[in-house]
Parts: structure tokens; C-alpha cells; sequence
């Protein structure tokens, strides 16, 4: 879709460019406070080997609704402590923490759905969490998440969109990705540009009420999408927009060239649509995905 000039200005006029605002194996409990405010004494616990102890810190933690106590809970059912391991005890409680927009609990459920276990293989469902988990910036995820889209495994093949993972993986410091990032971009400055382009709408992943999170004043979104590959480079403009009132008001705009975001709102009850458009700086032109619809609560 060729520019106006008044999408032009509405697409590239001043916003700011947001670039988000190893190998698979399950991620362990942070040590770091987290933004609870308060370190998980659980996970001291486990790292002394009293697990017993860690267990019923992290089950108390669990009952107050802390995603951290779900989360190290999974892990010791992972690994056997205290009872047999089971894999689909392991994942329910693994989800019960990633719908809670825990990270390293989303780039567990993704590496269980990666590989099949406790759960059926599906590297589609795999693509949709790690992206969640990517979106926090968490690392692991990140590479996985570009591994997928390199291979077009569970997303569509696309080396400039791993490229941009990868890269992202490296900065959160995953020496494994600096090379995979350097191995993209010989392979990207090889190709000759096509006579004419095309571009090809993203696919929004539907919102569901776990990727909505309201915390005080403010609801936190995960907003992640399909990216097929371009036959030029292209970067992604979200747009959020209110039906509150007519005409509808932009809530929330951003630029970016990954595949997911977070996007931040107001946590008053409101309806909401929200789209991805693929931009085409270059040469002036953009693809916008159809509109996908939610609610906050």
C-alpha cells in the first residue's frame, strides 16, 4: 500500500523508534529482586540444598498469588526432589507462572512445547511464548525465538527477523548469538534486491487475558506477532487505539524491529483494538495486519 502523505506523516512524523520500549533447556530461579522488591528466599534455600525448605517457601509464595513460587515449584517437580518427576505437573505449574507474564516461566513452557515434553510438540506455541518471554527481554528466549524464525520452524522463515533476535540475545549477553547475528548479515547482504516488491502483512497473535496484566495504575500488554520475511528491509509500527469514544483516540504507537513488545496502558476498564503495520522506509510503503480486538478489566 503506496504512502499518502498523511500516513507518511502518521507513520514515520516523530515516534520514537522502540526496539522492544543457549540452546534450549529450562531456565532456573533469578537470584535478583525482581520487581516484587524483595530477593526469593527460595531460591536460597535450593541453592543450599534444603529443599524442603525452599519448597515451602515457594509454595507460601504461590499462594499469595507470586508467580516465583509457582515457577520454583515447577522446577523442583522437574527434577524429581522429593518425589517422582511429571512432566504435566510440570508444565501446569510453569503456566500457572508464565500467564502471570513471568519470564523465565514462559521460556520454560516454550522449551516444553519446543521439544514435547509434558505436552504434545507444537513449535508454533513454542514461537508464541518465547516471543512473550523475549518481549521482557530475557535472553534465552530471544535466541530460541530467532532460531525459529531461521529455520521456519513454528514461524515463518525469516533471517532479518532472526538477525534482529539474535542480536537482541547478544546484547542481553549470549555470546552464542553474536555469531549467529554476524552469520545473518552476510547471508542478508548477499541476496540482490528483487526488480519489484511486495510486502506482506504481520499476523497479530491474539491477546488473551493472561497477556494483560493490570498492576496498580497501569496494565502491562504482550503483544507479539507473525512476521513473514520481506523482500526489503522493514520495520514494524504498533498501534493501539481506544473505542472509548469516536473517533477513536491512538492509546499507544511505537516502532520496533522485533516481533513483540511490551505496550503499557491505563489499568481503567476500556476497550481496545490494535494492529502491526510492516514498513517499508525505503521505498515508502507499508502493509497494515488486520485488527485485533481486547479488553481491559
Amino acid at each position: 500500500m503506496a504512502l499518502s502523505s498523511a500516513c507518511r506523516a502518521a507513520l514515520f512524523g516523530g515516534l520514537a523508534l522502540a526496539l522492544g520500549a543457549v540452546a534450549p533447556g529450562a531456565a532456573a530461579p533469578s537470584d535478583r529482586a525482581d520487581d516484587r522488591g524483595e530477593p526469593d528466599l527460595g531460591l536460597s534455600a535450593f541453592n543450599n540444598r534444603h529443599y524442603e525448605e525452599a519448597r515451602q517457601i515457594w509454595r507460601d509464595l504461590a499462594e499469595r498469588g507470586d508467580p516465583r513460587g509457582a515457577f520454583g515449584l515447577g522446577l523442583l517437580n522437574d527434577l524429581g526432589v522429593g518425589g517422582a518427576q511429571n512432566a504435566a505437573e510440570t508444565l501446569r505449574l510453569f503456566l500457572r507462572a508464565a500467564n502471570a507474564q513471568f519470564a523465565p516461566a514462559q521460556f520454560n513452557v516454550a522449551v516444553m512445547y519446543d521439544s514435547g515434553i509434558g505436552v504434545a510438540r507444537d513449535p508454533a506455541a513454542a514461537a508464541a511464548w518465547y516471543a512473550r518471554a523475549a518481549a521482557h527481554e530475557y535472553g534465552r528466549a530471544q535466541y530460541n525465538l530467532a532460531q525459529l524464525y531461521q529455520n521456519g520452524e513454528g514461524a515463518p522463515r525469516n533471517i532479518a527477523l532472526a538477525k534482529v533476535w539474535f542480536e537482541a540475545a547478544a546484547a542481553n549477553g549470549l555470546d552464542a548469538a553474536t555469531t549467529k547475528a554476524a552469520a545473518a548479515r552476510i547471508f542478508l547482504s548477499s541476496l540482490k534486491p528483487p526488480a519489484a516488491v511486495t510486502l506482506t502483512p504481520a499476523i497479530p497473535t491474539p491477546l488473551t487475558a493472561e497477556a494483560i496484566a493490570s498492576v496498580g495504575d497501569k496494565t502491562t500488554l504482550e503483544l507479539c506477532w507473525s512476521a513473514p520475511a520481506q523482500q526489503t528491509p522493514v520495520e514494524y509500527y504498533v498501534q493501539i487505539i481506544s473505542l472509548a469514544s469516536a473517533p477513536a483516540g491512538i492509546a499507544f504507537s511505537a516502532y520496533t524491529e522485533r516481533s513483540a513488545l511490551l505496550a503499557r496502558l491505563p489499568a481503567a476498564p476500556a476497550d481496545y483494538a490494535w494492529r502491526v503495520y510492516t514498513v517499508a522506509p525505503a521505498i515508502g510503503d507499508y502493509a497494515p495486519s488486520a485488527w485485533s480486538y481486547f479488553s481491559v478489566r
